[in-house]
């Protein structure tokens, strides 16, 4: 009797196979492929400027804002100065400014020709101011002394000269020019001395009062002691605004006429 034969062991399996693979399906044909695509509706996308592009965002996108240029500082600058008076600043700020927004990358250009014109305006007003001044200012003689009537600054009146219109003054530290005529004709007062505050803070009026009356008063008895004594003469003063302090100390004394008009200088009264 044979001996059964050992039986055949299985062959050895892949362990990275896939268990239960069943064989690949045939791909369909390339027309096949084109029909199923054809039967299926077609994506919704959008488009731009009618050119598609993918899917819609479920964010909005939301426009950006127009970046507008800024206002040249410099432009700004000039119209200011022009407005108030500063000429030179003006002049400069309003050329800088012209310089700098010609490419039109920053606004401004219209307020920088403002400015120039703001100061070629206050420049004509000054120019006039300067022109009439000359033209009406009094003549003097060789000695200082006014020989022909005309309207003198405050800023240029000297001790001898005879003045008209102080009466017609509310403030007299806004009074910025005066009547002149010579002494020998009718006037209202006639200017005596002069003398500069102290240096330091601005007094006030009170203070330049109380300077004025004190050192005009001793002063209108050296120069005239019969007008010092006459008690229808009194004081008058033309004393510094506080924006021109402490340039401007000076304080003028003037001897004025209580009522009526004075006649001839007061440095001729010597006395009784």
């Amino acid at each position: 009797m044979s001996e059964p034969e050992a039986p055949t062991p299985p062959a050895a399996r892949d362990p990275y196979a896939t268990p239960y693979a069943t064989p690949a399906a045939t791909p369909p044909s390339y027309a096949e492929h084109r029909a199923t695509i054809a039967q299926q509706p077609p994506p919704q996308y959008g488009t731009y400027g009618g050119r598609p592009y993918g899917p819609p965002s479920p964010w909005p996108v939301q426009p950006q804002p127009e970046r507008r240029p800024g206002t040249n500082g410099m432009a700004i600058a000039a119209l200011i100065f022009g407005l108030i008076g500063g000429i030179p600043l003006a002049i400069v700020f309003g050329v800088i400014a012209l310089g700098q927004t010609s490419n039109d990358r920053q606004q401004g250009r219209g307020l920088a020709v403002a400015g120039l014109i703001g100061a070629g305006l206050w420049l004509l007003v000054l120019v006039g101011a300067g022109v009439h001044a000359m033209v009406t200012e009094p003549e003097r003689d060789d000695t200082g002394q006014i020989t022909d009537e005309g309207s003198l600054s405050t800023y240029d009146v000297e001790i001898g000269d005879c003045l008209n219109g102080l009466r017609d003054v509310e403030d007299a530290s806004s009074v910025t020019s005066l009547p002149a005529v010579p002494c020998t004709e009718a006037h209202e007062g006639e200017v005596f001395a002069s003398f500069e505050l102290a240096a330091g803070d601005y007094p006030g009026l009170d203070g330049i009062t109380a300077q004025a009356d004190a050192r005009c008063a001793a002063a209108l008895l050296t120069y005239s002691p019969r007008a010092y004594e006459n008690p229808e003469i009194g004081l008058s003063y033309l004393y510094p605004q506080q924006p021109s302090w402490p340039r401007d100390r000076e304080v003028v004394c003037i001897a004025v006429a209580v009522e009526g008009t004075l006649t001839g200088s007061l440095a001729n009264q010597p006395g009784v």
